[in-house]
């Protein structure tokens, strides 16, 4: 896994909660679910991109992984309405691993796939993790999210 730097790889909001994907600064005509680049990483050649909503206390971590030519093989996103997170204290952890904090007060971590598997739905993810493709994972996230107490 590479970091990749703004000037590789960046997002231009579009007037919904979606953004273009920028490479080298300019603009192609793939969007993705989110409003604020929290990271994107290089894999092979695919494309791991952290996105948030930018949204006071109901922020949502989009996670997208993109081909080589940015059409997004997979997708899960975390959080749920009423809740919020920060991403943050991320750490790569080899080749294909990535781990992070989040929301639910665990440390999350994502690897990503050597190929497409076959998951079922509501048993294959952690809860608070919705995924756009249920019934297939490019990339895999463990976690356990405890539930937010009132402060």
């Amino acid at each position: 896994m590479k970091i990749l730097e703004d000037q590789e790889f960046s997002i231009r909001p579009t007037s919904s909660d979606n953004s273009y994907i920028l490479l080298a600064g300019k603009q192609t005509q793939q969007v993705i679910e989110g409003a604020y680049l929290e990271l994107c990483l290089k894999v092979d050649d695919k494309y791991l991109v952290f996105m948030t909503d930018d949204i006071p206390d109901e922020d949502m971590l989009h996670i997208h992984l993109l081909s080589a030519d940015l059409s997004v093989i997979d997708s899960a996103t975390i959080g749920g309405m009423y809740s919020t997170g920060s991403f943050k204290n991320y750490e790569v952890k080899g080749p294909r691993q990535i781990a992070f904090n989040f929301i639910g007060g665990n440390k999350w971590r994502l690897e990503v796939l050597e190929g497409k598997v076959f998951s079922l739905p509501f048993i294959s993810s952690p809860k608070g993790v919705a995924r756009k493709y249920p019934f297939q994972q490019y990339f895999k996230l463990y976690g356990d999210p405890q539930p937010e107490l009132p402060g």
